[in-house]
């Protein structure tokens, strides 16, 4: 699990993790797949969670939405990252759960 985390914290770094790419304004689709990939590894929480996972997780659909335009340098970019911040939101929620 730590492994994971320190993953998850990674996705968050400014020079090399998508999060933390589309806060600088860039799109980087091989970091947004791998991001993806590595939510879908995660399992649906039980009924405790580790709250460090639940930070690292739960603003990224919303943060990444919110980076589209701002991100994207093409309409092309722009349909890759909306299929990205669509996945990461069917990831987190097979995660969590919904309410």
């Amino acid at each position: 699990m730590e492994e994971l985390l320190e993953t998850l914290e990674q996705a968050w770094d400014d020079e090399s993790g998508l999060l933390g790419k589309l806060r600088s304004g860039e799109f980087d689709l091989e970091a947004g797949e791998a991001y993806v990939a590595l939510l879908s590894r995660i399992p649906p929480a039980g009924e405790i969670i580790d709250s460090t996972l639940v930070r690292l997780i739960w603003f990224a659909p919303m943060f990444i939405e919110w980076q589209i335009e701002r991100a994207s340098s093409s309409e092309s970019e722009m349909a890759q990252l909306k299929r990205i911040a669509d996945q990461v939101q069917e990831a987190v929620a097979d995660i969590l759960g919904i309410p």
